[in-house]
């Protein structure tokens, strides 16, 4: 089994220290980091924490964050910046994946889907295309019962995306104490109409 997902536009690749400088290029952006680490500043140190825990859980648990790239493409649909082979060097463009996450109201942890992109690239809908294939991964190559969504009431962009993909309301939690939505997808309802991971293996 491969943890490399492709999908029509992009190559997803599990992050790794050679993201490092891209990553924290990119989580310290402005408008990334305001709704992703609520608007704080991350720090290289931090940014390689990430990095170390995701390896663990690639590890131990077979999910964590990929480095969103552009794939070779031609077409309407092809990205601008499209490089052959997209592969770790090339353009990142943003980060989508799976974690731990405590869930709200005292329901335990949670495998909690994330995701952030170069606001360049917002309004194509690659959010949604990477965040199918990480939840076509995390259902039927992982065997992930559920995995929920934490989303910001200040960036209905990010509600809408989990509305295509699927994910509903979450019965049990509606609103945490910060304010936050919590939407949820569960491995028995999984509802995607198309499949867009083009190779797992």
């Amino acid at each position: 089994m491969s943890e490399v997902l492709r999908t029509v536009r992009l190559v997803l690749h599990p992050v790794s220290m050679r993201d490092h400088r891209a990553l924290l290029t990119h989580w310290t952006g402005p408008r990334v980091r305001r709704h992703l680490f609520d608007d704080r500043t991350v720090t290289p140190v931090q940014v390689s924490e990430i990095i170390e825990a995701s390896e663990r859980d690639f590890a131990t648990e077979g999910y964590g964050l990929w480095a969103l790239r552009p794939a070779a493409a031609s077409g309407p649909d092809a990205l601008p910046e499209t490089l052959p082979g997209a592969a770790p060097g090339d353009p990142l463009i943003g980060v989508a994946g799976l974690s731990h996450h405590e869930g709200p109201l005292g329901h335990g942890v949670d495998v909690e889907i994330l995701y952030s992109l170069e606001p360049d690239h917002w309004g194509r809908g690659l959010a949604a295309e990477a965040s199918r294939a990480v939840l076509d991964y995390a259902f039927e190559v992982v065997g992930v019962h559920r995995v929920t969504a934490e989303i910001d009431p200040a960036n209905p962009a990010s509600a809408e995306i989990a509305f295509q993909l699927g994910m509903r309301r979450w019965r049990d939690g509606p609103a945490g104490p910060d304010g936050a939505a919590y939407f949820a997808a569960d491995r028995s309802r999984w509802i995607g109409s198309s499949r867009i991971v083009d190779a797992i293996t």
